[in-house]
């Protein structure tokens, strides 16, 4: 079959993207609002897009009703977020996280997230994260749908102890670290299946 995006709805161009770019990794993104209410909530269109300076990149889609949602708000006004990884413990928090709560509602309180603060950015990292990146907002890209692609600079890494594998040169113990990806729908993926491949010289 063949879908010619002028063609095919928003949802139906979602359903493609969201089934076919698989694994997914999970941003859960703690913000703070102009008000000082700390928002906590998992996004999947994310990745890493560069080292020099450290960037990432989120994607997020406008709310149901074509408003913008509490996260990006945030960061587009604060200009700074905090990405924390998440692991199998941490994946049922994350989930009550994702629920749709009225604005100024703190998804900290309703999943019982523990926080610590940041060093460089005022919104906390989370507690149960084994890694988590302080951001400063790089870019904003808004699309014509009403979403935005938010890139931030990472200034600050924290990474918990038990998951370094090696100091020189660093590198973390994908076991260890656990973290989960997303599918489709309600279908999560883990990192224990895994097979390598030999660049060539």
């Amino acid at each position: 079959m063949h879908f010619s995006t002028s063609d095919i709805p928003a949802s139906t161009a979602y359903r493609l993207l969201t089934s076919s770019i698989v694994p997914r990794p999970i941003a859960f993104v703690t913000s703070i609002s102009a008000d000082g209410i700390v928002n906590a909530a998992p996004f999947s269109f994310f990745n890493a897009m560069g080292s020099e300076p450290p960037v990432v990149a989120l994607g997020f889609e406008p709310k149901a009703d074509g408003g913008v949602k509490d996260t990006p708000r945030n960061i587009m006004e604060m200009q700074e977020f905090v990405v924390n990884i998440v692991d199998e413990p941490l994946s049922g928090q994350m989930n009550i996280s994702a629920g749709a709560f009225h604005e100024g509602q703190s998804e900290i309180e309703i999943a019982k997230l523990e926080t610590v603060g940041s060093l460089a950015v005022k919104p906390p990292r989370l507690v149960a994260s084994p890694v988590s990146m302080e951001c400063t907002l790089f870019q904003q890209i808004p699309l014509s749908g009403g979403g935005v692609i938010i890139i931030g600079e990472v200034v600050y890494f924290h990474v918990r102890d038990d998951i370094i594998q090696e100091t020189e040169p660093l590198r973390i113990d994908v076991n260890k670290l656990g973290a989960i990806a997303r599918l489709a729908g309600p279908d999560y993926a883990r990192i224990t299946d895994q097979f390598q491949i030999k660049r060539p010289e």
